[in-house]
């Protein structure tokens, strides 16, 4: 498990403006609650990529199988006593086989294959969104009357670090339109797809459309200007992250004893 620690400078901001200081309290709250929800999206995708790796066996193939025949042998004794012919049947006893093993496994706490397959993708997308909130967080408290000019520089430092965020994000809001291969906006034009070419696709002469796609750690698909674009759910972007809100934190006035965050 991956736990990324940060220091609050005090206990509560040093500034002569209540109302003032109460708003950006509140705002640093929720970059604090954005960053935690991040890094537990981190660890939840981790575990499941993990989990993903293993989860089905030799064994369990094995096992499966043994199953089927003996679910398949009671189903034709049964359909026999019906006067029912084999052939007539198998599809049948085929559809009931499958159905009755699976939802003895379900109740064994087995859950299905699209389950499993699916749950690392919605915490990537989780990490994603958590990221993205952050993002929107400190571009609000950038704007904001005398904070300190450094805000600014680190929300720009966002952008640096993960450039394909807003239009990855984007994307995942806006599925139903990039499966139609059309791009953002009220009247959204068709895709221009650029070329792509990495370790995971080539597409070197473009054309491609990749939506809710894993490539390692990289959770990826194709932005509205239809270039292919990445956010690493990887504990180096949590490392960013925790940087950058600790030199937020660290750039106001505060008084009061210092914070360490997470609690136990």
């Amino acid at each position: 498990m991956f736990i990324f620690e940060i220091i609050i400078p005090g206990t509560w901001l040093d500034y002569d403006d209540r109302e003032w200081t109460w708003k950006i309290e509140r705002q640093l709250d929720s970059l604090q609650s954005q960053f935690f929800e991040a890094n537990l999206a981190l660890n939840l995708f981790l575990s499941a990529q993990s989990s993903r790796a293993s989860s089905y066996s030799k064994d369990v193939w094995d096992a499966d199988s043994k199953r089927r025949q003996e679910i398949r042998q009671i189903l034709e004794e049964e359909y026999t006593k019906q006067g029912k012919s084999y052939w007539d049947s198998h599809h049948e006893i085929y559809l009931e086989t499958e159905i009755i093993l699976k939802r003895e496994k379900w109740q064994q706490g087995i859950p299905p294959r699209e389950f499993e397959h699916n749950i690392v993708f919605i915490y990537a997308r989780a990490f994603l969104y958590a990221l993205d909130a952050f993002d929107k967080f400190l571009g609000v408290l950038s704007k904001e009357e005398n904070v300190p000019e450094v805000i600014s520089e680190l929300h720009k430092k966002i952008s640096d670090i993960f450039p394909d965020l807003r239009g990855v994000r984007n994307t995942a809001q806006h599925l139903e339109d990039r499966s139609r291969g059309l791009g953002a906006g009220r009247n959204p034009k068709p895709l221009d797809l650029k070329p792509i070419d990495n370790n995971f696709i080539s597409a070197p002469n473009g054309g491609a459309l990749v939506l809710n796609s894993l490539n390692g750690s990289k959770y990826g698909s194709t932005m509205a200007d239809g270039h292919y674009g990445e956010v690493d759910v990887c504990p180096e972007s949590m490392s960013h992250l925790q940087e950058i809100l600790n030199n937020i934190l660290g750039s106001f006035k505060w008084h009061g004893p210092k914070q360490h965050k997470p609690s136990v």
